[in-house]
């Protein structure tokens, strides 16, 4: 199984890039072969609602999306991470969902229907579900429209960089999580 790992976050290392580790070795325990790409280090322009993508299929803008686009719908499955930033997910990470617009053509057939998908969330805030549910739900509701079926999530609270090591529960359940993905 091809899996492809999207971090948005901008740090390396840092808590969102531990778990989404955890979450590809449980993966790549279960046999996939994992891709793992960093979105920071993409220059991804925002979507310009141009809708050139409803006219004939691709996205007219010319930058680092051109890479990702057969990447992701390569892949059998997908696992995202993102920290919560401002009560949402990070920029580069909305940048790089508000391209896959061109994924979905003019009669709203999507091109990566059939795909899982699984989550990470990390917060510094200790109301972790609070944080991170409007994440959860925008993820549930955007997959279930391009229909991929929503496996599910891990999340985590932490303040200082690479913390999130020390929870050994949402460590595991990110390897599970992993695990679960790849074997469909």
């Amino acid at each position: 199984m091809k899996v492809l790992a999207v971090v948005g976050s901008p740090r390396k290392g840092g808590n969102t890039d531990v778990l989404m580790d955890q979450m590809i070795s449980g993966a790549a325990g279960a046999g996939a072969e994992v891709e793992k790409i960093y979105l920071n280090d993409m220059k991804i322009t925002p979507c310009q609602a141009c809708y050139a993508c409803k006219k004939k299929p691709g996205c007219v803008v010319k930058d680092d999306m051109q890479k990702l686009y057969p990447k992701v719908i390569a892949a059998e499955a997908i696992l995202f991470g993102t920290p919560v930033y401002w009560w949402t997910v990070s920029a580069q990470m909305k940048c790089f969902l508000d391209r896959w617009f061109a994924l979905v053509d003019a009669d709203l057939r999507s091109l990566v229907k059939g795909k899982r998908a699984a989550l990470a969330v990390v917060c510094q805030d200790p109301d972790t579900k609070g944080m991170t549910d409007p994440i959860i739900h925008m993820f549930k509701e955007g997959l279930e429209f391009v229909g991929i079926q929503y496996v599910g999530e891990v999340t985590a609270s932490c303040e200082e960089k690479g913390e999130v090591a020390k929870n050994e529960k949402a460590m595991s359940a990110a390897r599970e999580l992993g695990r679960k993905i790849a074997q469909g």
